[in-house]
């Protein structure tokens, strides 16, 4: 049986696909995950089994450290006398401690170099990182690269492969036609990789798109925390928040403007052709920088920028390109747990 976790909310439609190539083979799994920002609600709107453990240990260093601890003995006592013969996640320090107590194999995908990775480098089995960020810059970061497995393309062409667009998809969310859609996601407030000057950008932003009339701004929230940002302009006519769990792919395709303070909401966004801009402040991520130089992405680095973004309807439907990603992936899971199988098979009787 594989073992996946799914701590926040981009891992649910990055695995989704996954499992579903894995039931087609007749793989077992088993899925926890964290109740942190829309992981849950996205779970639930396409019915993927799973036991909620834990949730998330807040903005402060302690609180974080404490969590650490106390989820990776929840997942541990989950976990224990399961027939488990490798845990995989999307950078989830938890399953990877928990997984190392226990004996467990554990393989870990990441897509952004300047994450914290020592629990990574230090307790990880392999890590899964696509092939598109460069050696030296995976080394330059702190990297173990004799851990480093490639994968093709972007995590997100794990599951933009097989998407399809709902002509009446914004009608099914109440955003007429002929009205400017902006969807912004605020920058995290409780990562570890939060930077203040983020914030500022989310609220200048939204100033500046809420005063053009013909607009729709739709702010995706991650926590309770974001609607805090935003207090002082509450009453705009043209401003809300998503209330529901929907699709996010339909959302940023119909999209006419993305901004956001993190990664993979930007590289979605920007795959599918939608101009997109990003707030993030924290060291930039190569995938970013390469979606920029090809003029998908642009960073926004102070309030100029934003009053420089032309505000209007989404003229040229892009595209994105497939990659084997989720070919390979899967590919790899299977062939793991087919040697994990035949151990088992070809251990002695004792």
């Amino acid at each position: 049986m594989i073992w996946f976790d799914l701590d926040n909310s981009p891992h649910v439609p990055i695995f989704r696909p996954i499992l579903k190539g894995l039931r087609s083979r007749g793989i077992d799994f088993i899925v926890t995950a964290r109740d942190y920002a829309q992981t849950r609600s996205l779970l639930e709107l396409w019915n993927i089994e799973h036991t909620m453990i834990g949730v998330h240990g807040g903005k402060s260093k302690a609180g974080k450290i404490t969590n650490l601890i106390g989820r990776t003995n929840q997942l541990i006592k989950f976990i224990k006398g399961k027939n488990v013969s490798a845990a995989f996640s999307h950078g989830s320090r938890t399953q990877v401690m928990a997984a190392r107590r226990l004996g467990i194999p554990s393989y870990v995908m990441l897509d952004y170099e300047y994450t914290e990775k020592y629990i990574f480098n230090l307790f990880g089995t392999k890590l899964l990182i696509p092939d598109l960020i460069p050696e030296g810059r995976l080394a330059e970061a702190g990297f173990n690269t004799n851990k480093v497995i490639r994968y093709p393309g972007y995590k997100e062409n794990i599951y933009l492969q097989d998407f399809v667009p709902e002509r009446n998809f914004r009608e099914s969310i109440g955003v007429p036609a002929e009205k400017i859609l902006v969807v912004i996601r605020p920058p995290a407030l409780l990562g570890n990789y939060h930077n203040s000057e983020s914030e500022k950008l989310f609220t200048e932003a939204i100033r500046y798109f809420s005063s053009n009339k013909n607009t729709q701004i739709l702010i995706i929230s991650r926590t309770k925390e974001d609607a805090g940002l935003v207090h002082d302009l509450s009453n705009a006519g043209n401003i809300s928040f998503l209330e529901k769990p929907v699709d996010g792919l339909q959302l940023l395709f119909s999209a006419d403007i993305t901004l956001s303070g993190g990664g993979t909401m930007n590289r979605e966004s920007a795959l599918l052709g939608t101009p997109t801009f990003s707030i993030f402040k924290g060291r930039k991520p190569y995938l970013d920088e390469h979606l920029q130089s090809l003029g998908k992405l642009k960073f926004i680095e102070s309030s100029d920028d934003l009053r420089n973004i032309c505000i209007e309807k989404k003229k040229n439907i892009g595209y994105f390109t497939n990659s084997d990603g989720i070919k390979y992936i899967i590919e790899f899971i299977s062939n793991i747990h087919d040697k994990q199988n035949r151990r088992i098979d070809e251990s002695p009787i004792r």
